[in-house]
């Protein structure tokens, strides 16, 4: 999950602060020209959210697989008493 959020962190700098300078250098791999130069920006808002979705999925993730590690040690100390 750190590597996540570290690529997504800067993804999101790359994005913002460079700006449209670090947009036209890579205009030619993205495609696109003057007119869709707006549409950029969103890209980065959608790697972010992208990166958030990931992260948050592997919160719960380990969430849930700590709970069934409760459950499965719990039962067993029930059927120990038994």
């Amino acid at each position: 999950m750190k590597n996540v959020l570290i690529s997504m962190a800067v993804m999101f700098l790359l994005a913002v602060f460079p700006g449209g300078g670090f947009w036209a250098l890579l205009s030619n791999l993205i495609g696109g020209g003057v007119s869709e130069t707006y549409l950029y920006p969103i890209y980065g808002g959608i790697i972010l959210l992208t990166g958030f979705v990931v992260g948050c999925t592997s919160v719960v993730l380990n969430e849930i697989k700590a709970l069934k590690e409760e459950i499965k040690s719990l039962k067993e100390q029930a059927t120990e008493k038994e």
